[in-house]
């Protein structure tokens, strides 16, 4: 065999050893790689479109901040360190991928001033700062993190917040909603319709993240873990993207909750006083009514029966009631009085110093109120006073500029009644 066709031969089997070399590599990687994501749960997804997401503009509001700890858990754990914490991490993830983000703060501090005014005051000063600061960015879209609470420990999970106004809000929450419950385990709680200040006032599409309910003593030690708070940030971002991806695609979301348009309290029984307090499940914000013999009720005048039906709110539960009371016991109504189909209750300002800071203690405590006064006085609306003032706050997320209306959504015996 001549000198040069041993050559060639002697190069053809090197560049095949060569070859094969590396097609072992990838197939060992390939194996490797396999075995390392089976058994994970699959995460399903939309088409993901890089033009819906590059050059839009969002806005991350880490909640609370400053003299203002949100809620705390009885290890000591803030709700302003953990929403900010979750809030840079929520940032960088945008970053990536071409989003302009505007922070509402990211560092320890709040808006609401330095004056001598009462800390309501100062919180709602607080909140329009954010709300400024939103809505002159031109943002495309607002994320606030928060962490919810409630007196009793029983409740847990994730769950968003919009107004019900803006049907994008209700889509971008339903959207994010869903992207936590599949990547961070089994969350039966929907996205829900809130009063909150910041969602009212900004004008663009916008929702609020409740990312756990500190009062849990299991949500609580998730929360401050640097890996969950990783995952949670992660969940948020994929379900804003894949509500961006729906929205350029045309494949918008579609919201298959249903609808309660036209609800009604039921008639009370005469003698009776219906009494709502929270229904103590973990699916969902919902009041249960609870029906209370009360004979000498029918020989009051209207404004007397209020005052009577509050105070027999304030007591609680009954014995032996598997329902949570929403509003701590004690003497918290200074007045009350009617004017035609409208009640004004004036509420004492320690109140508000003891309703838990989450956004889900100040929503119960405030539909658990105004819910009870409609049905049994037949009223429209309820004008609610904190210490004689006006457009204050029970807890800092829901303002009381105008009168409340009742929410029979939330209740449930009006929501199996009215099918």
């Amino acid at each position: 065999m001549s000198h040069m066709k041993r050559r060639s031969i002697y190069i053809i089997n090197l560049v095949w050893k060569r070859e094969y070399t590396y097609g072992i590599i990838i197939f060992i990687l390939l194996g490797f790689f396999y075995g390392w994501t089976a058994g994970r749960p699959a995460v399903k997804t939309t088409k993901l479109l890089p033009s819906a997401i590059s050059g839009k503009t969002i806005v991350i509001d880490a909640g609370h901040g400053g003299i203002d700890p949100g809620a705390v858990g009885r290890s000591g754990l803030k709700e302003k360190e953990v929403t900010l914490d979750i809030a840079k991490r929520l940032k960088r993830y945008f970053s990536r991928v071409g989003v302009y983000v505007v922070m509402t703060r990211e560092a320890d501090l709040d808006y609401s001033g330095e004056s001598g005014e009462g800390k309501l005051t100062k919180k709602r000063r607080d909140i329009l700062h954010r709300v400024k600061i939103a809505n002159e960015s031109e943002a495309d879209l607002l994320l606030s993190i928060h962490v919810n609470s409630f007196p009793q420990s029983i409740w847990s999970g994730v769950q968003c917040f919009y107004d019900r106004k803006v049907p994008e809000s209700k889509l971008l929450a339903v959207a994010i909603q869903k992207s936590l419950a599949e990547r961070l385990g089994p969350n039966r709680r929907k996205a829900q319709q809130a009063d909150y200040l910041l969602l009212e006032e900004t004008t663009m599409p916008a929702v609020t993240v409740e990312v756990g309910f500190i009062s849990n003593p299991r949500e609580e030690a998730l929360l401050a873990d640097e890996e969950y708070r990783e995952k949670l940030a992660e969940a948020i971002f994929y379900g804003t993207v894949e509500y961006l991806s729906a929205l350029e695609s045309e494949a918008r979301p579609v919201l298959t909750g249903k609808v309660y348009p036209e609800l009604t309290f039921p008639p009370v029984t005469p003698g009776t006083v219906c009494l709502y307090y929270a229904t103590p499940n973990n699916e969902d914000l919902m009041l249960t009514p609870e029906i209370r013999e009360m004979p000498t009720l029918t020989k009051w005048k209207p404004e007397e029966k209020g005052v009577l039906v509050l105070a027999e709110l304030l007591k609680g539960p009954g014995e032996g009631s598997a329902l949570l009371p929403c509003l701590p016991p004690g003497e918290w109504v200074r007045s009350f009085r009617l004017g035609g189909e409208t009640a004004v209750v004036d509420i004492d300002p320690a109140l508000a110093e003891r309703i838990d800071g989450g956004g889900a203690s100040e929503m119960m405590a405030l539909y658990s109120l105004v819910n009870t006064l409609a049905i049994n006085l037949n009223l429209d609306a309820v004008s609610i006073l904190v210490g004689g003032e006006k457009n204050a706050t029970l807890g800092g997320h829901i303002f009381l500029a105008e009168a409340v209306k009742p929410r029979p959504e939330l209740s449930v015996g009006e929501r199996e009644a009215n099918r």
